[in-house]
């Protein structure tokens, strides 16, 4: 067993000269042979210990041994300096036999915790929701009781965050034929724009494809603020079933089918929005869900079952075969009446679904938009105007390099 730094210092003392030998020179009394022969004394009591670890209290630290004894180290005090000795010895004994088995150094528990598996999280986006990802990724980060791993999809890499693990939005949808789950068969207004042929929305279909190595990840959409921690929902949630996906339930027929889908799909009464969810990748990966989602979105062109993008061709692959989420982690904020201190505490994370985004400064609504600033900065239509061109000669100078 090896002694602690502090009691190898201490035991050294005994091979040291008189003139070496820390003493009180006020008190002639002070035998530095007799001192001399308690210290070796006590420090191979020390190394006899059985299990004495660096993590065993220190022998000569637990009743102040090393200053008590120099003080009391006298010829007519001999004994009861002896005695000090003989007390500690006991009490370092005492320590170590309560501590058992816990005998593994701080330093060892720190090296746990600093390489404890991060949390994978994906958001995708154009260049018109950059600052809703950026404060989305700052939300996350404030709550979060452990590592996490951003990786963002879009034009070009985010400005303000270099750790953000980065891909092309061309390369991804190239690589992986985004294009087949697109739906262009159908032309959305209320100013989603072209959601349904955008290829960041549909990035979330080919995360176990560009993640082969992990079993969890998590999509959040760009337009939400994270107020509690993804690391324990993550590490909590499809552990112990085949379910693919965890997200919050949403009661009543799927959202954005035609006639002929509402009928198709009746059956299924409990779906999800898609907007914020938890994936188990081995599940996902052996129930071959990308391709299910491919072939419904294909032969979607063929005869229109669903008017939207990515939402539907999703829940009719998955049905009610999902974990149940909190409906704290996806809190529509046009749906909400109040802000108070209650939804705060109880609230997860704020959704801001639909056409009216915080971060646009143009916006016609104002869905409590103060809270979305408490991470993010609002643009307005000549700052996006120029982002676009800036990340249009970032694509060129990328494809010509």
């Amino acid at each position: 067993s090896s002694l602690s730094s502090v009691d190898e210092s201490i035991c050294t003392e005994m091979t040291m000269s008189n003139a070496e030998f820390p003493r009180d020179e006020s008190d002639d009394r002070f035998d530095d042979q007799s001192a001399r022969g308690i210290y070796p004394l006590v420090c191979r009591s020390v190394n006899l210990l059985p299990g004495h670890t660096t993590s065993t209290p220190s022998l000569l630290s637990v009743l102040g041994v090393h200053f008590e004894a120099k003080s009391l180290l006298t010829k007519r005090k001999l004994t009861v300096a002896f005695a000090l000795m003989v007390c500690a010895v006991v009490t370092a004994a005492f320590f170590t036999v309560i501590r058992g088995a816990d005998t593994t150094p701080s330093s060892a528990h720190d090296e746990t915790e600093s390489t404890a598996k991060p949390v994978h999280i994906v958001y995708s986006s154009d260049e018109s929701s950059l600052a809703g990802v950026e404060a989305s990724i700052r939300s996350v980060k404030a709550h979060a009781s452990g590592p996490v791993v951003f990786h963002f999809i879009g034009d070009a890499p985010l400005r303000n965050m270099p750790d953000v693990h980065f891909k092309p939005l061309s390369h991804v949808a190239r690589k992986y034929r985004l294009e087949d789950y697109m739906n262009p068969e159908y032309e959305r207004g209320h100013g989603v724009g072209d959601l349904n042929i955008n290829p960041a929305n549909y990035v979330r279909f080919a995360i176990d494809a560009f993640l082969p190595s992990q079993s969890k990840a998590m999509w959040i959409d760009a337009d939400t603020i994270v107020n509690c921690d993804v690391v324990s929902l993550v590490n909590n949630v499809l552990n112990e079933d085949t379910n693919a996906i965890a997200a919050v339930p949403r009661e009543g027929p799927l959202h954005g089918l035609t006639k002929e889908g509402d009928r198709k799909y009746a059956h299924i009464r409990t779906s999800f929005n898609a907007g914020i969810y938890v994936i188990n990748l081995d599940n996902w990966r052996e129930q071959r869900m990308s391709e299910k989602i491919r072939q419904i979105a294909l032969s979607n062109r063929e005869t229109l079952i669903y008017k939207n993008g990515s939402q539907p061709p999703m829940a009719i692959a998955i049905e009610e075969n999902f974990e149940h989420l909190s409906p704290a982690w996806n809190v529509a904020m046009s749906d909400v009446n109040e802000v108070n201190d209650e939804f705060l505490e109880e609230t997860c994370l704020m959704h801001w679904n639909g056409p009216f985004k915080p971060w646009n400064k143009d916006n016609k609504k104002d869905y409590y938009v103060e809270l979305w600033l408490q991470y993010g900065r609002q643009v307005d239509r000549r700052e996006r105007q120029h982002d676009r061109l800036r990340r249009s000669v970032l694509e060129v100078e990328n494809r010509e390099g």
